[in-house]
């Protein structure tokens, strides 16, 4: 048999791919260099703005930057309450025990009241400075606090009013060893109770979180006739507090919040969508302050508690819901009989 010259003799597949060379020292140097340098910018870029946040840090940038004349201000404000806010949960103590940058503050705040400005840039600063002189470990800025949550000539001034007043219970949470001297204080008390008789709920439930977090019988008395509010979210708050300092007044609202068949405090909330919600927070806010009160109070009566609680896990309730239930149920049944 003749073989076909025209036929290309057979390739195996070797014989098909390129010969393997060694890699060049360009290829190396572009394979590992340039994505190291690539590296080494993105850390640097990253240590800059590092560096710039912590240069924004400095008390006087913050002074300079709230003295400025322009529509900016509020966020200088905004940045530094939360900068306090930082330095307070870390521990890290700097610009929350200055007491020079308090009163600067201060200073600021009170020459914001003084204007009267109703623009939206002067308002929204005036709120965010009482809330950034609430974050400080120092007293200072209490009297601005206490101008700021008395003085309402327009309806927008209502939010600074409430900002001030969450600064004030913000304040006396970080101070506690002057609980003394703000239970005294006979201005901040004047301010607090006239708040709580707002007839705005919002600022009346503010101002109760307030009075319960600086105490005192003054006070405890107030948050016992705010329990019978007629709007559920300040008798909830006057309740939760009452629970902290251990007075059994908190103990039949406490049973209303536990209650799911009760409705009043899910339909204020005017979102519906966040209904379903505000109904866990209310139960396990109920739930927390019952333990709270077993704590402080061991020797109440938590009987219409307990069977709240045994009715609430007999239901179909979220999983965080039937954690805390169990929890303090049992903590209920740890504690001993009430005295007949």
């Amino acid at each position: 048999m003749s073989t076909n010259p025209s036929r290309s003799p057979e390739l195996s597949p070797d014989d098909a791919l390129p010969p393997v060379e060694p890699p060049s020292a360009g290829f190396i140097l572009q394979l590992f260099l340039v994505p190291g340098i690539i590296v080494v910018v993105v850390v640097m870029i990253w240590l800059m703005f590092n560096w710039l946040a912590h240069k924004g840090n400095d008390r006087d940038e913050f002074v300079r930057a709230l003295k400025r004349n322009n529509e900016a201000r509020w966020q200088a404000a905004f940045n530094l309450a939360n900068e306090l806010r930082s330095e307070r949960q870390s521990g890290n103590l700097q610009l929350a025990t200055d007491h020079k940058l308090a009163e600067e503050l201060a200073g600021i705040l009170n020459a914001e009241i003084d204007s009267g400005s109703e623009a939206e840039n002067s308002v929204t600063l005036r709120i965010y400075l009482c809330r950034a002189l609430g974050e400080f470990k120092v007293t200072d800025g209490l009297p601005t606090l206490i101008k700021a949550a008395t003085t309402e000539r327009d309806e927008r001034e209502s939010d600074v009013r409430r900002a001030a007043l969450e600064g004030i219970a913000l304040l006396a949470a970080n101070v506690p060893e002057d609980d003394d001297q703000l239970i005294a204080n006979n201005e901040l008390s004047d301010a607090l109770v006239k708040a709580s008789e707002d007839s705005q709920a919002r600022t009346r439930g503010t101002a109760t979180v307030a009075l319960g977090v600086i105490g005192g019988e003054k006070f405890i008395e107030r948050l016992r006739v705010m329990a019978e509010d007629t709007n559920p979210d300040v008798r909830y708050n006057a309740a939760t507090r009452l629970a902290h300092h251990g007075d059994v007044a908190a103990v039949p609202v406490l049973a209303e919040m536990l209650d799911q068949g009760e409705n009043a405090g899910v339909d204020a909330e005017p979102e519906e969508k966040m209904r379903p919600r505000k109904r866990v927070i209310i139960t396990i806010n109920a739930l927390r302050a019952t333990g709270q009160l077993a704590e402080k109070n061991p020797a109440a009566d938590f009987s219409s508690l307990k069977a709240a609680i045994e009715k609430l896990l007999a239901g179909d309730v979220p999983s965080d819901v039937r954690v805390e239930a169990t929890a303090v149920l049992r903590q209920l049944n740890a504690q001993p009989a009430a005295a007949p």
